[in-house]
């Protein structure tokens, strides 16, 4: 595991380190899109100007003769899907360091897996439904012509911002079969294991045809509905094993509050026997748009697409661009600033990425927005109120001890009697002929007022003296 984290760290660092660079004379890699395990795909602009997407397959990958002509080969396979939902590959080559390349439409919009978690980790039914219904259209292209994806995921799918669902990494499980040692083909499982229908999971190749894709299509209903995955494990070992011989559970038990036809929807997808799924993709979409039909309460109009909600919530795109990078030599990623100590180089970059992909998605929400506002606001008038409560104490105390300090004056004047007094007047009076009948001063120095002195006042042996009196 160590291993692969610091292979997967050096792949994005290496990957980071070509942006702004321009390969075999032409192309100017202007933006890094993505790092996955088998290329990187940046934004790249061609000297005539034209913007294109450029998937590069990893060093390690491009130094074997058998993978590198394979991935440009399979490259091709969306361009015989001939739908839209399928990316376009325009082109093939090879970079002066003999990093293998394909140069494909350049795409703007969200991957679904980011949609998803921008909008809290789950998706209305209508929306989830309505993306699932654009994806079966290119499904059944595909399978028509022999071609089975093998890795849908959220994370291989892509919504434009016109409302387009588009099917990435056609052909790259193939490749990967290929990446792998021929001494543990056999019998290997290549994909997902979140994703992965039980025949996948156990390697039998032999048995994956397109109702494989089908079972991948109902666990990303199911994670997109429930925020959950069909089977979770502690790893990603237990999690294949899980997929290899459990049957999924109903996802019922995690959304009861879901139409009935839609359970039922999904969990046919997710039979763990391939004959109890539905039989191809065509027939899925069919039953799909029955569902939501009969979810909104309507006549069933199989043949009408079920659009897209919010397509217009997509924010901005804020791409890794040559003008955020900090040198390479420094050993930054691109927008983020220098890190003074890691213990795991790149792992610090990856997380503040995912800060700001959250942060990113906070903005585009304005109930998030007024939430956060309002709490900020709470926390702001509980501080002021605190710190008012603490400056109010020292005056608490000053005017006790001024009360203290007055009580005397309340005491009658000498040579009052007690009860003697029937008002402010009297004790006015009384205290001023108390003042008259007092000595007046001799040569101007006033009289020593006779004090009091206790018997505390006293030293011990003056105490003693007196007790043996």
């Amino acid at each position: 595991m160590p291993d692969q984290l610091e292979a997967a760290t050096e792949r994005v660092r290496s990957a980071r380190a070509r942006v702004g660079t321009i390969i075999n004379k032409k192309w100017h890699l202007d933006q890094l899109l993505g790092v996955g395990g088998m290329a990187a795909v940046y934004a790249a602009t061609h000297r005539n100007k034209k913007r294109v997407a450029i998937k590069m397959l990893h060093a390690e990958l491009s130094q074997d003769e058998a993978i590198r002509k394979r991935f440009l080969r399979e490259g091709y396979i969306a361009n015989s899907v001939l739908q839209r939902g399928a990316v376009a590959v325009d082109y093939d080559d090879v970079t002066e360091e003999g990093l293998a390349f394909l140069v494909m439409e350049l795409l703007d919009g969200e991957t679904i897996e980011h949609r998803w978690r921008r909008k809290g980790r789950a998706l209305s039914p209508n929306e989830a439904l309505s993306l699932v219904d654009q994806l079966l259209d290119t499904l059944s292209a595909a399978h028509a012509q022999g071609i089975v994806h093998r890795d849908l995921k959220p994370e291989n799918l892509f919504l434009t911002r016109d409302g387009t669902v588009k099917v990435l990494d056609f052909g790259i499980a193939r490749v990967r079969e290929l990446s792998t040692p021929q001494t543990t083909l056999a019998g290997s499982a290549i994909g997902t294991p979140a994703f992965m229908a039980p025949e996948q999971a156990r390697g039998r190749w032999q048995e994956v045809d397109g109702r494989t894709d089908l079972w991948a299509i109902g666990a990303t209903l199911y994670t997109l509905l429930t925020g959950k995955f069909v089977h979770a494990g502690e790893s990603a070992q237990e999690t294949l094993a899980l997929a290899a011989t459990r049957p999924a559970r109903s996802i019922a038990e995690r959304r009861p509050d879901l139409h009935p036809s839609l359970i039922a929807f999904v969990d046919r997808a997710l039979s763990y026997d391939k004959a109890a799924r539905f039989p191809d993709a065509a027939t899925m979409q069919h039953v799909l748009r029955v569902t939501y039909a009969e979810m909104e309460g309507r006549e069933t109009n199989p043949a009408v697409q079920v659009a897209i909600p919010n397509v217009q919530s997509i924010p901005p795109a804020r791409a890794i661009t040559e003008r955020n990078l900090k040198s390479p030599a420094r050993g930054t990623g691109p927008g983020l600033r220098t890190p003074k100590r890691s213990s795991a180089p790149g792992i610090r970059e990856e997380l503040t990425a995912e800060l700001t992909r959250w942060l990113r998605g906070v903005a585009g929400d304005r109930r998030r927005i007024w939430l956060l506002a309002t709490a900020f606001a709470a926390f702001v008038l509980v501080g002021v109120v605190w710190l008012r409560s603490r400056s109010d104490e020292p005056r608490a105390a000053a005017a006790a001890k001024g009360a203290a300090v007055a009580a005397p004056a309340a005491v009658a004047a000498p040579g009052v009697q007690p009860g003697s007094l029937h008002g402010a007047g009297s004790a006015a009076a009384t205290a001023g002929q108390a003042e008259l009948q007092r000595p007046a001063p001799a040569n101007g120095v006033p009289p020593i007022e006779p004090k009091a002195v206790r018997v505390d006042d006293l030293p011990r042996e003056l105490r003693r003296t007196n007790a043996g009196r």
